[in-house]
């Protein structure tokens, strides 16, 4: 038996008065974490008890779901889980999670910390021990505890989430140049796409290769969803395709991400299943921002896209280009279609969603406008996009990599 394999260690979880939604998206968050096991166990389990206790105390029994929890669980941490802090000195975990803090507030809540303390003058409760302090404190002093509750008092009260509705602009990938691209990918031939009777791109199917004489043009007409294309077949004799500067899946991914634009591709909508089967070769491929997050998080879970806004704090705009890179490059799978909603139209589809404001991505990860930045021949410029700008997930996934 080998002794210095690590032992994940198991944590025995409970949910109290939460939804099925709330609690998938607790499940789904578990299933990417591999320090520590999150067992989810039910309340007629006779045998195991829970060490963690998350009770959603913004449900129907509210405060008092959370008392009844004290009391059945005594030896269990006993969350408060809400949209705005407790009136109550209780541990606290807000809502909406946060994937990348989630399981740091977890921990930090299973060692006796994360506690919010209610104000006394306020007919709140405080713990015992703070109580003691302040009355062994002198008349004029301040104890930690009375400077924490002070200091607590003058910060602004925090902002409650509120449910949004969010327009989601939709495209077809059957249409424009992206269209006409797939449609020609289909054909054994050497074909070239024409604008005004200039080559825009070139296609060469066995050799998996493309030709895309300027890159700005190409982008150019990507957003146009009906440009006077005409296409025209090459010689089979022709030198044209020792012109090929990029592979067919990197330009199809530049390509979509281009026609998206931050769109939605047809047929997905906000709620249907989706997931990786594979994750992209992102080192020559166009880079995407928080590309890498994506794909760490749907390899491993299936998903709509209505729940993953929620889950992860990221700009719409990028989740829905790099759902369209993947879908059109087969790298992302549709596990289910769901019924498409009443309000939905051919362009757009609403979704409503309750989740804070997502931070300003640095200027540094923009999106790249020349065809160089996705050929397989620059793979070094390519790295150098693509490490890690922040800690957190990124960086513990980078680790778990290297230390394969």
């Amino acid at each position: 038996m080998n002794n210095s394999i690590p032992q994940v260690k198991t944590v025995k979880l409970m949910f109290v008065a939460m939804d099925e939604q709330q609690q998938a998206m607790f499940k789904m968050a578990f299933k990417m974490h591999s320090t520590t096991n999150y067992q989810v166990i039910g309340a007629d389990s006779a045998v195991d008890k829970p060490e963690l206790v998350i009770v959603d105390a913004d449900s129907p029994m509210g405060v008092s779901a959370w008392h009844k929890a004290k009391t059945d669980y005594p030896k269990s941490v006993v969350v408060f889980f809400s949209k705005n802090p407790p009136n109550i000195t209780a541990p606290y975990l807000s809502k909406p999670i946060k994937f990348d803090t989630l399981f740091l507030s977890l921990r930090n809540l299973m060692q006796g910390n994360g506690v919010w303390v209610a104000h006394p003058g306020a007919n709140n409760a405080v713990h015992s021990g703070a109580s003691q302090q302040m009355r062994s404190a002198a008349p004029n002093q301040q104890t930690p505890v009375q400077q924490m509750v002070q200091a607590a008092q003058q910060q602004p009260a925090a902002q409650p989430q509120r449910a949004v509705e969010v327009t989601i602009p939709r495209f077809d990938p059957r249409l424009g140049v992206l269209g006409k691209f797939r449609e020609l990918l289909a054909q054994p031939k050497d074909t070239v796409i024409l604008f005004e009777n200039k080559p825009v791109l070139a296609i060469f199917p066995n050799a998996q290769r493309v030709w895309v004489p300027d890159s700005n043009t190409l982008q150019q007409l990507c957003r146009q969803e009906n440009p006077a294309l005409t296409v025209k077949a090459i010689a089979e004799d022709s030198p044209i395709v020792e012109r090929a500067n990029a592979t067919i899946t990197s330009c199809m991914w530049q390509v979509a991400v281009w026609t998206a634009n931050g769109r939605l591709a047809h047929p997905l909508n906000p709620n249907t299943l989706f997931h990786l089967r594979g994750w992209p070769n992102l080192t020559r491929l166009a880079p995407l921002p928080e590309s890498m997050r994506l794909s760490a998080f749907l390899t491993k879970t299936t998903v709509s896209l209505n729940m993953l806004y929620k889950m992860m704090p990221l700009e719409m705009s990028d989740i829905l280009n790099y759902i369209a890179a993947t879908y059109l490059t087969d790298y992302l799978v549709i596990t289910q279609q769901a019924a498409e909603s009443t309000s939905a139209t051919a362009t757009q589809a609403k979704v409503q969603v309750e989740r804070p404001q997502p931070t300003a991505r640095p200027a540094s990860a923009t999106r790249p406008n020349n065809v160089n930045q996705y050929d397989d021949d620059d793979d070094d410029d390519d790295e150098e996009e693509e490490k890690p700008k922040k800690s957190g997930l990124l960086s513990r996934l980078m680790k778990k990599l290297l230390n394969k």
